[in-house]
């Protein structure tokens, strides 16, 4: 009988160790199909953007503002830009949105200074030197009808203009 229980218990653990190992390398390891960087990642889109904006020596700390627009179709974002400072804004749609529409404002909105269409995985960035400092605003809006978890990506960046 004890000879009996030992073998089951080895068996059993041999079982284990098998099936430990053979999973492991699923666990562990993925296929390059199956996890991989893309363009249609807002990671990557904010990634790219940001080089961008480095080559040409504007400064950014990297926060990231993201969101879904099952949350809310238009995203506003309130900035104080000042006069002597350029300013480079990145605005990116996720493979699974459909075209944004970004616009910066001055003067409560009634100035429009820029509106562009930003294609689905895509990024923009919008290059702007104020001639006054204030407080302007910039739109982001979604002009999907149905209800996605569609992602979008902003931040920004700036550097001092040489006088």
């Amino acid at each position: 009988m004890k000879f009996d229980l030992l073998n089951l218990k080895s068996s059993f653990l041999i079982l284990l160790s098998i099936l430990l190992i053979s999973s492991s390398p699923y666990i562990y390891c993925q296929d390059d199909d199956d996890w991989e960087e893309s363009e249609t990642d807002i990671e990557y889109l904010s990634g790219e953007s940001k080089k961008e904006m480095i080559a040409k020596d504007y400064y950014t700390n990297g926060d990231v503002k993201s969101g879904y627009f099952s949350e809310n179709k238009n995203v506003y974002a309130t900035f104080t830009l000042y006069k002597g400072n350029s300013y480079a804004f990145s605005i990116g749609a996720a493979d699974n949105a459909d075209n944004l529409k970004c616009s910066l404002f001055g003067n409560n909105f009634v100035e429009k200074i820029f509106s562009q269409v930003i294609e689905v995985n895509n990024y923009k960035v919008f290059y702007f030197t104020p001639e006054k400092s204030g407080t302007y605003y910039m739109k982001v809006e979604s002009k999907e009808d149905k209800d996605s978890d569609s992602e979008w990506m902003y931040y920004y960046g700036f550097k001092q203009t040489k006088k």
